[in-house]
């Protein structure tokens, strides 16, 4: 062969070889860079309410799992960061992040609890998993709407045009009869939907979000893409709550537990692997996604951690209470690796 074809043939198979190399870097762009895998957020897109369940961009029923971080002291905190996200995305295969925020923390100091939900809505984004953004309000949220609804619009101008934000505008009202609890949901969910039209909202009942039937009978119609919350403990909640859901479900609207327990409602007291089973059998059957409280270390036994284990993980189950076990081996045995 002459010196002028062997340099052509070798042009060639540089040009084939570098257009394999951009074919190849193009996919990767379109995968998780942990599990060489579609993101699970990329395959399902911004989610939606069909009925009484909550479906991906294609219509498919979509269920997710994950945690839900604390709120209510340094313990808590220290889990608001890109490394215990990105552990609990691609160890534990959460596919969703609860981010509770107090009110009176946000009045405090807005800046630097729209940074905590920043730091945590990014890793999200960046895991491919959904982000549930949680006004942790007891009661009377209803007071101070001007301040949530600040809230809410500052996050939905952030993260409205991403697929994995979702909203929570009232943690657990009390007391306060559903008319009141509905007309603040309205209110806050109008200056969401002025930013954000479609990314699904997840409302609260009251006594607890456990009087999901009683919303059901009266729900919130301004606003498609509603959902409503169910929140247990399942040593103290048992089959009469999953009956009431079951009414809710009944009756057409969706549900999402985005905060329960193993524990005691005081978030104390004995775990009940066997009642909490019964719930988890019950999601499943209804497609009910769930978030666990609490990815803190506090001295609760609804904590999944022990007191001093680290804020950044990994996490040995040396570092896990019994909650957090039971909690991440249910999480990691529902996760299916996501399909082009």
């Amino acid at each position: 062969m002459s010196k002028i074809k062997l340099i052509n043939s070798h042009r060639r198979k540089v040009c084939c070889f570098s257009r394999i190399a951009l074919i190849s870097i193009a996919c990767l762009a379109f995968v998780s860079p942990s599990f060489g895998q579609l993101k699970f957020s990329d395959a399902h897109g911004r989610l939606s309410v069909k009925g009484n369940k909550i479906v991906d961009k294609n219509g498919v029923p979509t269920t997710l799992h994950g945690m839900s971080l604390y709120c209510w002291n340094q313990d808590g905190w220290k889990y608001f960061n890109t490394e215990a996200i990105n552990h609990f995305a691609q160890d534990w295969k959460c596919t969703v992040i609860r981010i509770a925020i107090r009110p009176e923390d946000y009045r405090r100091n807005s800046t630097n609890e729209i940074n905590k939900v920043k730091t945590v809505m990014d890793a999200c984004v960046a895991n491919g998993i959904y982000g549930v953004i949680d006004w942790h309000s007891m009661q009377g949220a209803q007071n101070n709407v001007e301040s949530s609804q600040a809230f809410f619009s500052t996050l939905a101008t952030m993260y409205g045009k991403t697929p994995n934000i979702m909203y929570e505008p009232w943690n657990e009202p009390v007391q306060e009869a559903w008319p009141v609890i509905k007309a603040y949901h309205e209110a806050v969910i109008k200056s969401i939907r002025a930013i954000d039209p479609a990314s699904i909202v997840i409302c609260g009942s009251r006594h607890w979000d456990q009087e999901c039937d009683e919303a059901s009978q009266n729900p919130i119609t301004i606003s498609s893409n509603i959902a409503y919350s169910i929140h247990f403990y399942a040593a103290s909640h048992r089959q009469s709550l999953r009956d009431n859901g079951a009414r809710a479900l009944k009756n057409g609207v969706p549900l999402f537990s985005t905060e329960y327990g193993a524990s005691t409602s005081s978030g104390g007291g004995r775990i009940d692997p066997e009642e909490t089973q019964l719930w988890f059998n019950w999601l499943d059957e209804n497609n009910v996604g769930s978030a666990n409280w609490s990815a803190s270390s506090v001295g609760e036994s609804s904590a999944a951690f022990v007191v001093g284990a680290n804020a950044t993980g990994p996490w040995t189950d040396a570092m896990l209470k019994p909650s957090g076990i039971l909690v991440r081996n249910y999480i990691i045995s529902k996760y299916a690796p996501p399909q082009p």
